[in-house]
């Protein structure tokens, strides 16, 4: 049988979607277009487990970040609403528990007082096991606004990456690290179009 070819979301569906949660979130928040952008994404695939956030923490970050969006106002808010309840009766399993449990370790050990931060680390716990740039798979314009978030959440961490590894494998060498275990890439980073880059000789063991 022949491969089934599924296209990416729309730049523009998933700007539409980060619009209308952004018409509800203060001007000069820190991470209401990141997390409008991660959410955008993650329904314009429909699938919210894709944020890495848990239906409970979902829902915190749309009452503390996008008050009044449970209104359902708008044709995409509602649609959020339904999906949320759908997500919560079916549930978040990690398909890499073992990473995920090891990097949000990490995350939680390195991360500032903001209260935005738990939700972020979930949000990279999950990114990080996709193959796609850390920066384009989070919705960000580049590698820039990566050290922008990791500088506001977790600053001791960014200031150890003396090497100016990629961020993803800077976290998932730091998480193995961190353990006490061997280094090893993220999950993700095995089908990346860079590996050989990253990792150059060792990209083919």
């Amino acid at each position: 049988m022949d491969a089934i070819f599924i296209a990416p979301p729309a730049a523009r569906d998933i700007d539409a979607l980060a619009s209308a949660l952004l018409a509800h979130a203060s001007s000069d928040h820190p991470d209401a277009r990141f997390f409008a952008t991660v959410i955008g994404k993650s329904l314009a695939h429909g699938d919210l487990a894709r944020t890495g956030l848990s239906s409970v923490e979902l829902a915190e970050v749309l009452a503390s970040v996008f008050p009044g969006t449970q209104d359902g106002a708008t044709a995409a808010l509602a649609d959020l609403q339904a999906r949320l309840l759908a997500y919560a009766t079916q549930g978040q399993a990690s398909p890499q528990p073992d990473f995920t449990r090891l990097l949000r370790v990490l995350l939680e050990a390195c991360g500032g007082p903001a209260i935005t931060t738990p939700w972020v680390t979930s949000v990279l716990a999950q990114a990080c096991l996709r193959p796609d740039h850390l920066w384009r798979d989070l919705g960000l314009k580049g590698r820039d606004d990566v050290t922008a978030l990791l500088t506001r959440h977790y600053p001791g961490l960014v200031a150890r990456n003396t090497q100016n590894l990629r961020w993803k494998k800077f976290l998932a060498y730091s998480a193995f690290e961190h353990a006490g275990l061997p280094a090893a890439a993220a999950p993700g980073c095995s089908d990346c179009e860079d590996r050989g880059f990253c990792y150059g000789a060792s990209a083919g063991s």
